[in-house]
């Protein structure tokens, strides 16, 4: 009787799945093209369609519109060119406003997903479960709670700072009790410290290892702030997933970061606003090098050091590090989703992923500040921005 009653009971939640799926909204967008940012091409007359919270074609008009069910809603686009949703892996919502009103602007923006990397408290977390509820309009937020810093150090925000490997280790344990997705360390102090000292970083190898071990046990991600040589090559060497802020990076830690797929997101842009000048030109002319040399770019801001929203005024200092118009387009989708851990998942339109598409005015390879001209936005298959009749 148990096996049978075990067997009905299978058989109705394959129903009730099933069901699900069957009664999910379905969303045909068209538009005049689709970049297809894996393969780099762009497919004209395009057609995106979207099952509830997934994509489940894309390609050409042509070859998908008798696949498009009775009954789904048709919203044409026009003379627009669809991409996945973008992704800044390095924002901070409470800083600079409203965190809500942050939120919002920035999913306007057409960044569907974002890495949130330092508050004071737990107030991203709640807004990150409000957002996933449906209860506030705004992006994906993978929050790292509060910074992980040394006492006395450039994270050590209210006295949040801590000193020796076993307090490193309990505050990522508290962090990831608290509900943090990703850790978030300081290794060293800002730019001019860097160019003047390559060699210095505030936290010891040891408090940095035991913070780094103490998130993969618990299997999650770190991100580091480090921008000096040592710092980076630390962190690096110590086993760090991302690194954030533009950085003197050595030859060898490109190299180490090139075979092991560990990003950099510059936030040259907000370096731009508020680092000294000359120490900026520095750290450009020194990554122009190191993208050369095959150094992994991704996309993120410090966004609340700037405007929130503004985000894509990034793609303009990215592109004088030497990135061509694809690549560009790359490390805010494909790379910035591997830098974020979710790749294959989100900053790709293509069946089986989050059905994130934003839709620019222009062509981002021809005309990057396309990005700046967002028409319309689906995050997780929900339509938050319309074009303006």
């Amino acid at each position: 009787m148990k096996l049978v009653q075990a067997i009905g009971c299978v058989i109705a939640l394959a129903a009730a799945a099933a069901g699900t799926r069957q009664d999910a909204r379905v969303t045909a967008l068209y538009a005049d093209a689709l970049l297809d940012v894996r393969h780099g091409r762009t497919i004209r007359d395009a057609l995106v369609v979207v099952t509830g919270d997934r994509i489940t074609h894309a390609g050409a008009k042509a070859d998908l519109q008798a696949r498009v069910p009775t009954g789904a809603e048709h919203v044409e686009l026009g003379s627009v060119t669809l991409l996945p949703g973008l992704i800044d892996g390095h924002v901070h919502l409470a800083l600079a406003g409203v965190p809500a009103e942050n939120a919002r602007a920035t999913v306007e923006a057409g960044f569907t997903t974002v890495q949130d990397l330092g508050a004071n408290d737990a107030q991203i977390l709640r807004l990150r479960d409000e957002i996933n509820a449906g209860r506030i309009v705004g992006p994906r937020v993978l929050a790292a709670g509060r910074w992980i810093g040394v006492t006395d150090g450039i994270c050590d925000f209210g006295g949040i700072g801590v000193r020796g490997a076993a307090a490193f280790r309990e505050r990522v344990e508290e962090e990831v009790r608290r509900g943090a997705d990703v850790i978030k360390v300081c290794v060293s102090g800002w730019l001019a410290d860097a160019r003047r000292d390559p060699n210095r970083y505030e936290i010891s190898d040891v408090e940095l290892r035991s913070a780094i071990d103490a998130a993969h046990r618990l299997k999650k991600r770190v991100a580091v702030h480090a921008i000096s040589a040592a710092g980076i090559d630390a962190a690096v060497r110590l086993g760090a997933d991302l690194v954030v802020h533009a950085g003197f990076v050595a030859p060898k830690t490109v190299a180490a970061m090139r075979r092991r797929s560990i990003y950099l997101l510059p936030t040259l842009f907000s370096f731009s606003r508020a680092q000294p000048p000359d120490d900026v030109l520095a750290v450009q002319s020194h990554l122009r090098g190191a993208v050369q040399a095959g150094l992994p770019i991704g996309f993120g801001t410090d966004a609340g050091v700037i405007a929130h929203g503004r985000n894509a005024r990034e793609f303009e200092l990215l592109k004088d590090l030497g990135l061509e118009p694809l690549e560009l387009v790359r490390a805010a989708t494909i790379h910035a989703a591997a830098a974020v851990g979710m790749a294959g998942k989100i900053g790709v339109i293509e069946p089986g992923a989050s059905a994130d598409v934003i839709a620019l005015d222009g062509d981002p390879l021809r005309d990057i500040s396309a990005f700046q001209r967002v028409a319309f936005v689906m995050s997780r298959g929900v339509v938050i921005k319309r074009p303006q009749k």
